[in-house]
């Protein structure tokens, strides 16, 4: 008789991450096993790392297991842990809060391949080699298979019935496995959601979502220049569009981290500007001041915007095969999966032919649907899955579970319009959507209002009073871009003030020189950037974040130097700054403001010139 070796265990203890342990010492991690294919149980296998963080009140059991699911596809749950751990902490007291890294991300064996090593562009025909690398297995990436993993980590550790958050793509795969496992759940909070199995494949959605955040936008903020005109932004947009298609507009500008690059501003990289609002609330603050301004000959503010979201080569990411193994697997397309590859273009392009007039505007149908990077046909080359294994198992029927759904109103890449769908599928949910606000509005919550409404769910299981949805505030909105301190809207003289008019432009410039400065924060990674017209800035710090002006022009031949301190968690932006006359007249100021308030004033006190200025304006 042979001895057989003893069957390998399920689960197996770890070494955490010091940033886990940082976080919370008595956190455990670990790896549970699971069929690669659960067709083949025997065959091969993966290990799903988790990190689970343990109820505070040692002497109660725990009530439930929060687990907490990353968005992407593609992206780890445990590289935000920082973030999640902080939103569960007020309800640690008997709740576990468990973090798993979906199949293929993270530590649970990183799903790669060699076509997206060092770079991303034509990025169509980089996934159709990627699907190659990877072979066959890339079928069994699929958001079913991501939950059934989830739900066998919770088996192995006996977690009980769980309070489920997803956020962006993380709302679909946590819509997956409430369809596939009612009786674990105690509660649902989607946050950004997607509907399954997918919306619109040509995006018409979120372009509906865009034309719609810059109407809002614009409207709510007194000093945006189109609203001023009475000039719809979308149409604004639109004219542009048909310009730089014919002409386009080339030039040198800083990107995000300041890096000067050549642009070739044209219709196609309009869209990028204009898609990039989900992530980078700068576009909404600057784009229509910016066409403005480029259509009075000075291209310097809407070349930057290209520069900060046109992606050019975002490099190796290892993300990638996971983020086409799901997408392409799971996501509507916009030819039929079973299509030969290389009849699939001419289908698609016949879909986007029929649909109506002016869905796509304010941009043609050809340049909303031919981005490059991750766009409309990312999955034209990967092959079809060889087997059905949907998000959502046939037949299933959403469960009466209390169900909580966020959204922002200016969320441009999961709409509003999806999340209300989804809401209207579970029998007890409720739809908040949050007034000027972006994409995921849990996590980072500087408002304070969603991750209010989270908890008070979690605990009660009723979201209350959600009026502070409404009372978030707007993003601010470039007026414009002057070109000269003597064609800078002055500030208004309070009381107290002996200053002359050019002393109080002199303050609004340099305030827009702040002002502007923060708003590169959103996108800025390296934390040193150039100011609009010259000079340089850094910042450091979390709240305060601390920002060095040195010689920053946001008005030509105004340059201003000094200190910023904004706390993001309170809206709080307080300055002091030295700034310059082209003539050479010297100012010390001091000013402050609310990014919370709505409609916010700015305070600028201080000395131009020896006189004493005390003035107020629209916060910029």
């Amino acid at each position: 008789m042979v001895d057989l070796p003893p069957p390998r265990p399920a689960l197996v203890q770890a070494d955490c991450p010091e940033e886990a342990r940082s976080l919370d010492r008595r956190v455990q991690c670990g790896f549970v096993r699971v069929p690669l294919n659960r067709s083949r149980p025997a065959g091969r296998s993966l290990r799903i790392y988790f990190e689970r963080y343990p109820h505070h009140y040692r002497s109660r059991p725990r009530s439930a297991t929060v687990v907490s699911i990353e968005g992407g596809p593609g992206y780890p749950t445990t590289d935000d842990r920082a973030a999640r751990v902080a939103v569960w902490r007020p309800i640690s007291g008997v709740r576990d809060l468990l973090l798993v890294d979906l199949r293929g991300t993270g530590r649970s064996g990183l799903l790669g391949c060699a076509a997206f090593a060092r770079s991303t562009l034509r990025y169509a025909r980089r996934a159709g080699r990627c699907a190659t690398q990877v072979g066959p297995k890339r079928d069994f990436y699929s958001t079913s298979q991501s939950v059934q993993d989830i739900e066998d980590v919770l088996l192995e550790l006996g977690a009980g019935r769980v309070d489920l958050y997803g956020d962006s793509y993380g709302t679909y795969a946590a819509q997956a496995f409430a369809l596939r496992y009612p009786e674990r759940m105690r509660s649902l909070v989607l946050d950004g959601t997607y509907p399954l199995p997918g919306t619109d494949p040509a995006w018409s959605d979120l372009l509906a979502s865009i034309r719609r955040g810059l109407r809002l936008s614009c409207a709510r903020h007194p000093g945006c220049p189109a609203e001023v005109r009475g000039v719809d932004p979308v149409s604004l947009v639109a004219q542009f569009a048909a310009r730089v298609r014919a002409r386009p507009i080339r030039g040198v500008a800083p990107d995000s981290n300041g890096t000067p690059i050549r642009v070739r501003l044209d219709e196609d990289a309009l869209v990028w500007i204009a898609s990039s609002t989900y992530y980078f609330p700068g576009v909404y603050r600057d784009l229509p001041a910016a066409i403005y301004a480029a259509q009075r000959g000075d291209t310097r503010p809407i070349l930057r915007l290209a520069a900060e979201t046109l992606t050019i080569d975002v490099g190796p990411s290892p993300s990638e095969a996971l983020y086409l193994a799901v997408i392409c697997h799971d996501y509507p397309q916009l030819w039929d999966s079973a299509s030969p590859l290389e009849q699939r273009r001419a289908e698609a392009r016949s879909r986007i032919a029929a649909y109506p007039a002016g869905t796509f505007s304010p941009f043609t149908p050809s340049a909303w649907t031919g981005t490059d990077y991750e766009g409309v046909f990312a999955c034209v080359r990967w092959p079809g899955p060889a087997r059905p294994d949907p998000p959502d198992p046939p037949g299933a029927a959403y469960p009466d579970v209390p169900t909580l759904v966020l959204n922002g109103d200016l969320d441009t890449i999961t709409a509003s319009s999806g999340a209300r769908e989804v809401g209207n599928r579970f029998p007890r949910s409720t739809f908040v959507e949050l007034r000027n606000s972006f994409h995921v509005t849990v996590l980072r919550d500087y408002d304070r209002c969603a991750s209010r409404l989270y908890l008070r769910f979690v605990r009660s299981l009723d979201p209350g009073d959600t009026s502070c949805a409404q009372q978030v505030a707007e993003p601010h909105v470039v007026a414009a871009f002057p070109r000269s301190l003597g064609t800078t809207r002055a500030a208004r003289p309070a009381r107290g003030d002996h200053s002359q008019v050019r002393d109080r432009r002199l303050a609004a410039a340099a305030a827009a020189a702040v002002a502007d400065v923060i708003a590169r924060w959103w996108v800025n990674i390296d934390g040193t950037s150039l100011g609009l017209r010259g000079g340089r800035w850094s910042y450091e710090g979390n709240s305060p974040i601390v920002f060095h002006l040195n010689q920053v022009e946001f008005v030509p031949g105004v340059p201003v130097s000094g200190t910023v301190r904004w706390r993001p968690d309170q809206g709080t932006v307080m300055a002091q700054v030295r700034a310059r006359e082209p003539s050479g007249t010297t100012g010390t100021l001091r000013m402050r403001w609310s990014l919370h308030a709505v409609h916010a004033r700015a305070s600028l006190t201080g000395q131009v010139g020896g006189r004493t200025l005390r003035a107020t304006m629209l916060a910029p």
